[in-house]
């Protein structure tokens, strides 16, 4: 049962459209994936043959979302100081530091290998263990990379989409994708209890942070599923 609370924390990276990983002007400058326009144009022509199994189970996150999830959070956010949970979602960003190094290796971007490792050891050191960025003041800004996004270079298609339940908004290549990430990240590494806990965390404090966009998503549009489907490959084009 843990387990399973935590991997459903865990989905809810895609509400802030993942997370972490697409604040603006944080990509890398040099990289430009050749097939991120391609993926952008086919966008019209989404392949969702489960549709009716992947609504199911988008119906039954956004209920344990609308329930659960969003009242913790907004108890969270209500004493924890705004500072405090931006130091903590930088912090828990530190700690992945292993998957953006090992997918920028893969994908030949060892400049950016090079500036993430860089940011890690002066962010884990004088940033005080990622609490704080000074590595960006000195313009060593994030090289994100995530198995996905490998993937996508290594001209692996996106395949058609997925919702998971408790998983999420995802495809066939993106389920690849996370299942690799996790496996890099030092919090799979922790002893159960531990690393339950720690994702929990994680993911409650990126909540209180980046619900807002999930919620005006769904206020500004008849259909959130579709919305979110769009949303989703969008996303994942522009990490590309």
């Amino acid at each position: 049962m843990k387990a399973r609370i935590a991997i459903f924390l865990l989905s809810f990276s895609c509400i802030a459209f993942a997370n972490e990983e697409a604040k603006p002007g944080t990509q890398d400058q040099e990289f430009h994936d050749p097939f991120a326009a391609e993926d952008a144009v086919a966008q019209p022509k989404i392949s969702d043959p489960l549709e009716p199994m992947n609504r199911a189970f988008y119906h039954f996150n956004d209920k344990l979302y609308s329930w659960v999830l969003r009242p913790v959070s907004k108890g969270y956010r209500a004493v924890a100081p705004k500072a405090f949970r931006e130091s903590v979602e930088r912090a828990f960003a530190n700690v992945k530091y292993p998957v953006r190094l090992v997918n920028n290796v893969l994908e030949g971007r060892f400049k950016s290998a090079g500036i993430e490792t860089t940011r890690f050891v002066v962010n884990t050191t004088v940033g005080l263990g990622g609490l704080f960025d000074p590595a960006a003041r000195w313009h060593l800004q994030p090289q994100l990379a995530a198995f996905d996004q490998t993937l996508a270079v290594y001209r692996v298609p996106s395949g058609i989409y997925l919702h998971w339940p408790i998983l999420g908004a995802s495809s066939v290549r993106g389920s690849v994708g996370t299942a690799g990430d996790i496996m890099l990240s030092p919090l799979r590494y922790l002893d159960t209890p531990w690393g339950y806990g720690a994702e929990g965390v994680n993911k409650i404090n990126m909540l209180s942070l980046h619900s807002e966009e999930y919620d005006a998503l769904k206020e500004a549009t008849l259909d959130p599923y579709v919305a979110l489907r769009s949303a989703y490959f969008e996303s994942r084009a522009r990490k590309e």
